[in-house]
């Protein structure tokens, strides 16, 4: 299993697939994200990704990576 890389404001994730303004590493938020999925609001929708299983060195640190799995409209 795969941990992510703790930062002061959430945590490290290498997203693969997404929308080319989001960053491809992506500091996720407490709560949208757990093990097996990350969620990303952009443009109005959530952008969901599921966990590869991979991980990806970046500045030496190895980064969980997801690829991009569907997106949905945000609730209102």
């Amino acid at each position: 299993m795969v941990r992510y890389v703790l930062t002061n404001s959430g945590r490290l994730a290498v997203l693969q697939g997404s929308p080319p303004e989001i960053p491809r590493v992506h500091q996720v938020l407490d709560g949208a994200a757990d093990d097996s999925r990350v969620v990303v609001a952009y443009y109005g929708r959530h952008q969901r990704f599921e966990a590869t299983g991979e991980v990806a060195l970046v500045d030496g640190q190895q980064i969980p990576v997801f690829q991009f799995a569907y997106s949905t409209a945000i609730a209102e």
